[in-house]
């Protein structure tokens, strides 16, 4: 399939509606940077419903990026958009399940992990895709190696009780995003 030059710029719009939706979140409804973003929201009905239309439009978005201008433009294997699309499913499920406590904790969190854990395979695809140049290749070592970090600390300290914050999750998600913005954009 051809890239479609219209959805060239869905990524970037997606990116800063997701930036701007998610301090907003911080700002809006504090909890301290100790909390997830879902924790920020989870207690507020209208942050719910808020937190719930901002990724309709932001997931939305990315894919129709991904499979009809990103993919295609730079031949990158199929699988990429296979895992992207699982991450957004998964995604958009633990947005319906709000972490407010008892088992709905529980399925959102599973979900959003599952989710982040999809993420990695399509920026290690980045590392062996033939059409980018070595600068891409470089940002999507440094992408996983962000998320390993992030996912190996929170894992590490997991015993502890710990819990992952939003900052966690912001490192996380600019460890995926960096190399997309870096080989879409520069």
């Amino acid at each position: 399939m051809p890239a479609v030059e219209t959805y060239k710029y869905f990524g970037l719009l997606a990116f800063v509606l997701l930036a701007i939706g998610l301090a907003f979140i911080v700002y809006y409804w504090p909890l301290g940077r100790h909390r997830t973003f879902s924790q920020h929201i989870a207690a507020n009905r209208t942050a719910i419903q808020y937190y719930i239309v901002m990724f309709t439009i932001i997931l939305l978005l990315l894919d129709l990026f991904f499979m009809y201008w990103f993919v295609p433009f730079f031949h990158i294997s199929y699988w990429f958009t296979v895992f992207i699309v699982i991450a957004s499913i998964a995604q958009y499920s633990c947005t319906l399940i709000p972490e407010v406590g008892g088992w709905k904790s529980t399925y959102h969190r599973y979900l959003a992990a599952f989710s982040g854990v999809c993420l990695m395979p399509p920026i290690v695809i980045l590392l062996f895709t033939d059409s980018l140049t070595v600068q891409d290749g470089v940002f999507a070592f440094i992408g996983i190696v962000v998320m390993l970090s992030v996912l190996s600390h929170v894992i590490r300290n997991k015993k502890d009780q710990y819990e992952p914050s939003y900052v966690h999750q912001s490192l996380y998600y600019v460890g995926f995003f960096l190399p997309i913005l870096v080989v879409s954009y520069l």
